[in-house]
């Protein structure tokens, strides 16, 4: 198989001639195939290579068929497909070998091929695609300033797209804010995801399920996940939790996190981290929680990961089901047709086809030492409680100097409410000695 080493995304001109008959062209090679053959044509052939044919002909792609063979012809110079000459009995249309042709008669029909008008010659196109990579089930876990509504979107999405049940297990520790500053609390929703998941995991072998779960995580579930993985590490391989593919959005792992030992040790299969240039909440993690840093902005350092640009998208954008493009599809849903569908599925050759694939063109470089998540949340915690401290002072100063007017409320309010009581006890006295 031909090697590309194409980290970016490639340019139009770079697929002409180094095709591969093992993975669908890219989006960008259409384009440049639109360009010097006809467009009609053209559009038929990418429909029926999107749809998987694993041959071509030009009577398939349809008139005028001289431009149909020209056009398949040149598909196959680049490397996308493969050409055969095939040979057919002109009588019961049965395929025949080169033994065959060289007999007088067909072997199928009996038939003479000269009493027929002789051997019929068909060029076929052929490439070889590897099978659709099934999608056992999934589990979905959410960021932590957030209850994770995108989950049941997402999980709607998922389980109608191959017209069959698809289980999402939606995992949800609640909204963490002040939590995330804490080890001891980290450690604690690290352990609760891992019994949950492993808990999933045997439920799932039960069921039926064989193969491992896919992960979408975004924000704070991505730090947890990661973490996750990273510490089975430390286990017996027989105990250890493994995962198929893995999303990751809006992540806060370090961009050189160790992703080739979590792959070489099959704890997982392939990584996309799909990130958005707009992310400010991103960045702040490498000051507040340890052992992170804005590979949601920036992408990972490392080739073991496909790292998806979304240019001036936030947080959460990707996520969105309210904000939509200009013909009218969800954030949610483009992100999910456009690439996470086709790196959940493809064959691992095929992966390459995925657009807007970007490798950081720097290595990334920690904050200055104290200002790490290691230690700034040491010096930042007595600064907020000092803030706390002054706010609570403030409004109290302010209540104390609004004595004299609350002294006065609280009589009035006292006497209204006494009054209201005898009015009330009155009236119903009354009533008991009518009666």
């Amino acid at each position: 198989m031909k090697s590309h080493g194409h980290a970016n995304t490639p340019s139009a001109a770079t697929w002409v001639g180094e095709g591969n008959v093992t993975i669908l062209p890219p989006p960008e090679y259409w384009v440049h195939l639109g360009n010097s053959m006809p467009g009609a044509l053209v559009e038929r052939l990418r429909e029926q290579s999107d749809q998987r044919f694993t041959e071509f002909t030009a009577s398939g792609l349809g008139p005028p068929e001289n431009l149909a063979l020209e056009l398949l012809t040149r598909f196959a110079v680049d490397g996308w497909v493969e050409r055969e000459e095939r040979h057919r009995c002109p009588k019961c249309d049965a395929d025949l070998s080169d033994q065959d042709v060289a007999a007088v008669e067909c072997p199928h029909c009996r038939e003479a091929y000269r009493q027929n008008g002789g051997v019929t010659v068909e060029t076929v196109f052929v490439r070889h695609l590897a099978p659709i990579r099934s999608v056992d089930w999934v589990v979905a876990i959410h960021g932590m300033n957030t209850s994770g509504a995108w989950q049941e979107a997402f999980t709607w999405t998922v389980s109608t797209t191959w017209g069959r049940s698809v289980p999402v297990a939606v995992y949800k520790y609640g909204k963490v804010i002040a939590g995330v500053l804490m080890t001891w609390r980290r450690r604690n929703l690290q352990r609760s995801l891992r019994d949950k998941l492993a808990a999933l995991q045997h439920e799932a072998r039960a069921r039926g399920y064989g193969g491992n779960a896919d992960v979408v995580a975004h924000s704070f579930g991505t730090w947890l996940f990661g973490h996750l993985v990273k510490g089975e590490l430390a286990r017996n391989p027989n105990d250890r939790l493994r995962f198929g593919r893995v999303i990751l959005l809006g992540c806060i792992l370090r961009p050189d996190f160790d992703w080739k030992s979590v792959k070489e040790a099959g704890l997982v299969q392939d990584v996309l981290n799909h990130f958005g240039t707009g992310d400010r909440v991103v960045p702040l993690a490498h000051a507040t929680i340890s052992d992170s840093g804005p590979s949601g902005r920036r992408g990972f350092d490392n080739t073991e990961v496909i790292n998806i640009r979304a240019d001036a998208l936030g947080h959460s954008d990707l996520l969105s089901i309210d904000k939509k493009l200009k013909n009218g599809v969800t954030y949610l849903s483009n992100s999910y047709q456009r690439y996470w569908r086709p790196f959940l599925t493809l064959s691992r050759e095929e992966l390459l086809n995925i657009p807007d694939r970007i490798i950081p063109p720097k290595p990334w470089r920690q904050f200055w030492w104290p200002l790490r998540g290691t230690v700034f949340p040491f010096f930042a915690l007595p600064f907020v409680l000092a803030a706390i401290g002054l706010l609570v002072g403030i409004v109290g100063s302010l209540f104390w100097g609004l004595r004299p007017v609350t002294e006065r409320v609280t009589v009035a309010s006292g006497c209204g409410i006494g009054a209201l009581f005898l009015l009330i006890a009155s009236t119903e006295f009354w009533r008991w000695l009518r009666s």
